[in-house]
């Protein structure tokens, strides 16, 4: 049946804005199909009712991912961190790395609600981001799903990632999904039933060690804007784009380092330079830093000190992957002229 229903050194660019003026939750009892925080079942958009198993879907088939077998109205919860919410396809196994993603949409959260989310849009021609084309085209084993996020969308949040099994066959982009088969419990082996005992032995390898690395994205840039001027003074906010540590050293586990210099700002046009102390750094993590973690004291703008300490990991602390950022602010003294200055800062990350 087809259903057609309609160890490293890397660099951040930093730009301030031109001054103004003078100047169903990840945490159910059981998680989805292939890894999902939660089973994700497929529903018809207007009937608002399930499909038989096997059911064939159009390409462009109005369909919606919904947290429940039994109620169209079942919602996924997002951890609280969550900024943004997006529907993908994804190659099978790489439903957690935003950069494979083949294509994408930009979703919402129910209004009102606690980082809820409901009948998240489920048509494969409605991911109008990426190539859903590509999709289409070759045809294959994909997820499909809904995840929650943060930095822009360029991380994903402490939870919240749910999605399901699907096959898109080549050409003509029909796609069949996975249902959920359910669980069984189970029961006590009736009275005289024979019973018999398997030796188990489990052989745990010492641990080895792997690299330090520090991943930054590529063409990574914070713009500095959204200035106010208070008392001839010019402020503007930004953030840093999410970049990670990550430590595979899980024997020695030595510890690291990771600090953050900056050029002063400059505008060529206007021939002028502001002092880098202009510039306010706060460290953040996208969750909260692990035991052995801490990040770098805030520098406040008009009077910060570079190189300056972002994050430290003390030695014996084992934390395979962290997630970073930073809040930052940007004081331009009243003497200077508007326009666009730029600088960039640099990420240092050092073994101990």
């Amino acid at each position: 049946m087809l259903n057609k229903t309609a160890i490293r050194v890397a660099a951040v660019g930093v730009m301030a804005a031109s001054l103004i003026g003078a100047s169903v939750t990840a945490a159910s009892a059981a998680s989805g199909l292939n890894g999902s925080d939660a089973e994700v079942y497929i529903y018809d958009a207007g009937e608002e009712t399930r499909f038989p198993a096997g059911t064939v879907h159009d390409w462009d088939a109005e369909l919606i991912g919904v947290g429940s077998a039994t109620d169209a109205y079942g919602r996924f919860q997002c951890s609280p961190d969550t900024e943004s919410t997006r529907t993908f396809i994804a190659p099978r196994g790489q439903e957690r790395t935003i950069s494979a993603w083949t294509a994408y949409a930009d979703g919402g959260f129910i209004p009102g609600s606690n980082k809820e989310v409901q009948q998240f849009p489920a048509k494969l021609s409605g991911q109008i981001l990426g190539s859903a084309s590509q999709v289409k085209a070759n045809g294959g084993e994909y997820s499909l799903g809904m995840a929650c996020l943060i930095y822009n969308g360029v991380a994903l949040a402490k939870s919240g990632v749910f999605y399901a099994p699907i096959t898109v066959e080549k050409g003509t982009g029909n796609w069949t999904v996975q249902e959920p088969t359910g669980t069984t419990t189970p029961t006590d082996p009736p009275a005289g039933a024979q019973t018999g005992d398997i030796d188990l032995e489990a052989v745990v390898p010492a641990p080895t060690d792997g690299a330090l690395s520090l991943n930054v994205p590529a063409g990574a840039k914070a713009t500095i804007g959204n200035a106010t001027v208070v008392d001839g003074v010019s402020t503007a906010t930004g953030t840093l784009p999410a970049f990670t540590v990550a430590d595979a050293r899980a024997a020695s586990k030595p510890g690291w380092d990771l600090t953050a210099t900056v050029a002063d700002f400059t505008n060529a046009a206007a021939n002028a330079t502001i002092d880098k102390k202009q510039l306010g750094l706060k460290p953040s993590a996208s969750v909260a830093a692990p035991a052995g973690i801490s990040l770098g004291a805030e520098q406040k703008a008009g009077s910060s000190v570079y190189p300056a300490a972002f994050a430290t990991s003390a030695a014996g602390t084992a934390v395979a992957n962290l997630t970073l950022g930073g809040e930052l602010t940007f004081v331009a003294p009243s003497d200077k002229p508007a326009g666009t200055y730029t600088s960039k800062m640099t990420l240092t990350l050092v073994s101990k």
